[in-house]
């Protein structure tokens, strides 16, 4: 006989949407970058910088590539900081140094140092470290920081390390497009630092999310609501745990293990009000009524969260002419929605888009990788769009992508 409050309390353990996973055998997916991480790791004065979209696992990928890399003679031994606007070289490597204490010491490194941290500081004393430790430095939310001094002594750090015997490893996480935002004087580290573009999780990944976690818990998923969970989720982590979550959890509701198509609908309330509460206000604020004229604001922006994108996750006004029409029930061109799609790119409607290249080859795309889903589920509970209309622009294509 199943213990319901048992479960129940299982499936809050197993789905997390909100803290970074920091347990090898909780991640699935993107074996392929944990692999190239983890070859970056052993190989010698070799660093690493993960970017991409906020929102696609780059935090907890940085929490457990190096898990499986303990063994019998080799101990990883791992520093977490996150960095914030305010931090200098020397404040972001205190940071670092408080977490180190050396053997016969009872102090933490940074008291060592009552004057500034310089580059060569920290070469040395990362060169300190026993041949059979790997120790690795992750620098989380490296894109916060403002001051550029700090960014170019990064990379003579960088450079330094490639002098010492221990094979210290810093791994530089933050959302960007590419690296060139990230690292001052990049080209001068070219050899010593690889490039982990974070990219949305393909379908599989998100499936294996699903389908492990719902194993785990000894409970079943129809195909159709895996489906389901994997074109709501866009790729995005978040939304794959959220919905996974709460659809097993209404499951144990109604007192049963298996999770339908059905149990995943019933689960988009939860998982919406889950969401940060800067996408949520960046909506409202796209498509609040304040003109006296009709407002299709809302019709506009699920639109664009239907319309087809490149590989960058970017969309053109007119690959949004087609959806709108299905939405509106009538002709749209883009003349009838450039001033709608204008307005969003900026601070009064929510920044809830941004808007790159040149006139007449103007590319869009979502400023947060969340809003898209949200915009979609959002739009489908209001009667925005059907689900005829949702099926027709997003699923389709979607279901190219084969799992």
């Amino acid at each position: 006989m199943t213990d319901w409050a048992k479960l129940r309390l299982e499936i809050l353990e197993t789905f997390t949407p909100g803290p970074p996973i920091d347990e090898l055998a909780n991640f699935a997916g993107r074996s392929d970058v944990i692999q190239r991480l983890q070859d970056t790791t052993i190989e010698r004065a070799r660093h690493a910088i993960i970017f991409g979209e906020r929102g696609v696992g780059k935090t907890s990928l940085a929490n457990i590539f190096h898990k499986a890399l303990n063994g019998p003679t080799r101990t990883v031994q791992d520093v977490y900081v996150a960095a914030d606007t305010k931090d200098s070289f020397d404040s972001l490597w205190r940071k670092v140094f408080r977490r180190i204490t050396w053997p016969g010491s009872a102090a933490s490194l940074d008291l060592d140092f009552p004057g500034e941290i310089e580059p060569d500081h920290v070469v040395l004393e990362m060169g300190k470290f026993p041949l059979n430790t790997l120790p690795i430095v992750i620098i989380d939310e490296y894109d916060r920081i403002e001051d550029a001094d700090c960014r170019i002594l990064m990379t003579d750090v960088i450079k330094g390390l490639a002098n010492v015997r221990a094979n210290p490893t810093i791994v530089l996480v933050g959302v960007a497009e590419n690296i060139l935002t990230l690292v001052g004087d990049h080209a001068s580290i070219t050899r010593n630092i690889v490039q982990i573009p974070m990219e949305r999780m393909r379908p599989d990944e998100i499936e294996q999310v699903i389908v492990s976690r719902v194993n785990r818990l000894r409970m079943k998923i129809s195909q159709d609501a895996v489906w389901r969970i994997v074109h709501f989720s866009a790729g995005l982590p978040f939304y794959a745990h959220s919905l996974g979550k709460y659809a097993a959890l209404k499951a144990v509701e109604a007192e049963t293990l298996n999770i339908s198509e059905a149990t995943v609908i019933s689960a988009i309330d939860n998982c919406m009000a889950d969401v940060d509460y800067s996408i949520t206000e960046s909506y409202t604020r796209a498509t609040e009524n304040i003109y006296r004229k009709g407002n299709i604001f809302k019709e506009v922006l699920a639109a664009c969260a239907l319309a087809d994108t490149n590989a960058l996750g970017q969309f053109t006004a007119a690959s949004v002419e087609a959806p709108l029409s299905d939405i509106m029930k009538s002709l749209y061109k883009v003349s009838a929605f450039a001033f709608h799609m204008n307005e969003m790119c900026a601070p009064e409607r929510g920044n809830v888009l941004r808007k790159t290249g040149e006139r007449r080859t103007f590319q869009y795309h979502f400023m947060e990788a969340a809003m898209q889903p949200y915009v979609i589920m959002k739009s489908l509970k209001d009667g925005v769009i059907t689900k005829e209309t949702f099926e027709k622009f997003y699923i389709t294509r979607q279901r190219s992508l084969a799992i």
